[in-house]
């Protein structure tokens, strides 16, 4: 099965859970700065909000924390929270302000802000990224991160991340430089519509002599609430697709723009006040310390640190620079705390801080080899503050101050100059991206014709001592470039997860489609990578092969415990895949399945017990032998602890970075198939580690042929196993 890797940490290559760590960081909300209700009626003019820079100091701050030690801070994504709120709170208050008292929004100028604080530094960060990947990064990773980096200029980088958050391909890919990119796409995309929404909705209020204020009440509300249910109920069954959609998000963004608009006015009382602030960050934190990715977030747990958030935001103590510094109740509020000097300039940088913290921490993580220790996070986090002051003070500074002076003419001028500034910034974005993006789909194309030769035998015989990974002067197939893509016949499309009873039977059946003899295939992708070898037996030597594999469900009738629970999904349609093997009666099942500890490494789930898993495998084989069935148990392949593409990319075929010991790679008693097969009649194992290991070594190439894509054989060496496997089988 494709898998994803664990949360981070731990990470043992630069390859981070893009289901899991990459939901966990947020868009700071951008100036205007925090501010009080008006000082003086009709004047516009705010005091600023001292504590608003603080609350986004503490939100930034656990972010980084979270990214940094998420075992020690396992809810510390709510960041993404609190940052949503505050930018409600501020932008859409701002918009409904503005359209409550003059009718109308100044779009032009609106979006000219929003390009000039954002996209200037974003950019620097994109192509950033781009010169230290093609510097530092194997050329495997060039092309996902170019894809990464134009989504993300265009802003759409969270829909990239929720379409593939429920595939397993996407979840086997090595974690994005700028993934973090999302929350900034969710942001945007909500500020494309929202000020078009305010202006309809002053518009008819006023058409029919409605309060406007009172019309964006109950429209921000509307929205809020179907955006609320939905999120619950899609959190529920997709909580990581979830996650990253902007239609789950939209309600906190619109509830802190409620607050501004004055839908409940906070109470007079300084003590409720004051208690209402402790309570609102107390919510923050402990969200923080418990809550984790394993929920269905964001769904109704979001409202947490959403209301606490706007505890904080909705009625604070007194402003910072209260005229009566000496009252008890100020001394001791969380305005004042926030407000605290250290707390506010965090503030100031928390976009900046926000944009360079995730690469910052994939690259080190890439070049040491290991995720960060205590005293390398304080360091990273030093360094992190380093590069958001200078980023603040020389790139979003001077952008954010360049407005145009006063009068039609300038604003006009202002706004189409920013929308040129926009567009160079995007194009700038893309076009760098596209350099390495192209020179990648180049190399590509002239690699994908390689396959198995004289030169190339990959694991067609057993591995001597002597015998040579690979020959110099001859390169590895596939390319390491294009290994990812090299999957078997049933590792994409609707043969990927087999639904008895819906998945059409012919789309899944290869070889000989016509013959009598009839091999089945079914287990998890372990199994099915497998598919392409027994499809090429078929034709040749007339077998007719069913494809029957679900990736992430090995052929089992003991249920996975998954985040905590344990789901039926797998087991009942196993269930009924088996009723489908005994109706069709074939000579031959063949099934495989990764060993508990891959399915631990690469997504956290586990069976109670090995005795359990061992007797639901022997519970749903037993029908099959008692029908006369021969059934082949397929020892699971090494899982690999390196990311094979990547580093033999980086450290070439000979590397011993690029191998595991033996003892590593296959450690006694591990798999529970053999245990359940061992003394079972009408069961026969067929152990291939021979041919991916010696006695000593299990190489990360063998026969100048690249072993693994992630967890998974290459298509190309699983093809060189094929006389082995199909004799082995019975298939000649």
């Amino acid at each position: 099965m494709d898998t994803t890797t664990r949360p981070m940490p731990p990470v043992a290559q630069p390859a981070i859970d893009t289901s899991r760590a990459s939901r966990l960081v947020a868009t700071p909300p951008l100036p205007p700065r925090p501010r009080l209700a008006a000082s003086k009626p009709g004047t516009g003019h705010h005091p600023q909000r001292h504590d608003i820079q603080g609350l986004r100091a503490l939100a930034v701050l656990l972010v980084v924390a979270y990214h940094l030690q998420p075992d020690r801070l396992p809810g510390g994504f709510v960041g993404v929270d609190v940052f949503f709120v505050i930018s409600g709170y501020l932008i859409v208050g701002s918009l409904s302000r503005e359209a409550i008292k003059t009718q109308t929004i100044r779009l032009g100028q609106f979006y000219a802000r929003r390009v000039r604080r954002l996209l200037p530094a974003a950019t620097v960060v994109l192509l950033a990224v781009v010169v230290a990947t093609v510097l530092l990064m194997p050329v495997s990773r060039w092309r996902a991160t170019a894809l990464d980096v134009i989504t993300s200029a265009l802003q759409v980088q969270n829909w990239a991340l929720a379409f593939g958050a429920g595939s397993y391909a996407e979840a086997t890919a090595a974690v994005s430089s700028v993934q973090h990119f999302w929350s900034l796409a969710v942001e945007e995309q909500f500020y494309l519509f929202v000020p078009v929404l305010l202006l309809g909705t002053v518009a008819a209020a006023t058409r029919l002599r409605r309060d406007p204020q009172v019309a964006i009440v109950w429209v921000l509300s509307g929205v809020a609430l179907l955006s609320f249910v939905h999120s619950i109920t899609y959190s529920a069954s997709n909580h990581d697709v979830a996650y990253f959609a902007t239609t789950t998000r939209i309600w906190e963004l619109a509830i802190g723009g409620l607050a501004a608009v004055g839908v409940l006015r906070a109470p007079g009382r300084q003590s409720v006040r004051w208690a209402a602030g402790w309570a609102g960050v107390l919510a923050i934190g402990a969200s923080a310390l418990l809550l984790n990715t394993t929920m269905a977030f964001p769904g109704w747990l979001a409202a947490i640190p959403v209301l606490g958030t706007l505890a904080v935001v909705w009625m604070p103590h007194s402003p910072v620079d209260s005229t009566r510094p000496g009252d008890f109740w100020h001394r001791v509020s969380v305005t004042a705390l926030l407000g605290l000097r250290p707390a506010r300039f965090i503030g100031d940088v928390s976009y900046s801080m926000y944009l360079w913290h995730w690469p910052v921490i994939v690259f080190f993580i890439h070049l040491s080899g290991h995720e960060p220790t205590a005293v390398e996070g304080v360091a990273l986090v030093a360094v992190l503050i380093a590069f958001s002051w200078a980023s603040t003070q020389f790139i979003e500074a001077p952008f954010r101050s360049a407005r145009p002076r006063p009068g039609r003419r300038e604003r006009s001028s202002g706004s189409r100059s920013a929308a040129l500034l926009a567009g160079g910034l995007v194009a700038t974005s893309v076009v760098v991206a596209a350099v390495p993006l192209a020179y990648v789909s180049i190399r590509a194309a002239s690699a994908s014709t390689a396959g198995l030769d004289a030169d190339h035998p990959g694991g067609r015989d057993e591995l001597p001592e002597d015998l040579p990974a690979f020959s110099e002067g001859v390169e590895v197939v596939p390319d390491p470039i294009v290994a990812a893509d090299d999957r078997s016949i049933t590792m994409s499309g609707v043969c990927d997860s087999y639904e008895p009873g819906v998945t059409d039977p012919a789309a899944c059946t290869f070889g000989d489609v016509d013959s009598d003899q009839v091999v089945v295939l079914v287990g998890d992708s372990h199994a099915s990578q497998f598919s392409t070898v027994l499809a090429d037996a078929g034709s040749d030597y007339g077998w007719r092969v069913q494809a029957m594999v679900r990736a992430g469900c090995p052929f089992n009738a003991s249920p996975l415990v998954v985040d905590g629970a344990r789901p039926t999904g797998c087991v009942d349609a196993d269930a009924r895949i088996l009723d489908e093997v005994l109706d069709l009666n074939p000579d031959v099942v063949v099934t495989s399945a990764m060993t508990p500890r891959g399915y631990a490494d690469a997504l956290g789930w586990t069976w109670d017990d090995t005795g359990e898993l061992v007797e639901g495998y022997r519970s749903l084989w037993q029908p099959i032998v008692d029908a006369g069935i021969r059934l082949v148990v397929i020892r699971d392949v090494p899982f690999p602890t390196y990311d094979g593409p990547d580093c033999v990319a980086e450290h070439g075929p000979e590397s011993t970075e690029c191998s595991m010991t033996r003892a590593e790679a296959l450690p006694e008693g591990s798999d529970p198939l053999l245990l359940a097969a061992e003394g079972m009649d009408g069961v026969s194992v067929v152990d291939l580690s021979d041919h991916l290991c010696n006695d000593r070594v299990c190489p990360g190439v063998v026969g100048n042929v690249l072993v693994y894509r992630d967890n998974h054989l290459t298509d190309t060496f699983a093809r060189s196993l094929g006389p082995v496997l199909s004799t082995e089988i019975g298939l000649i």
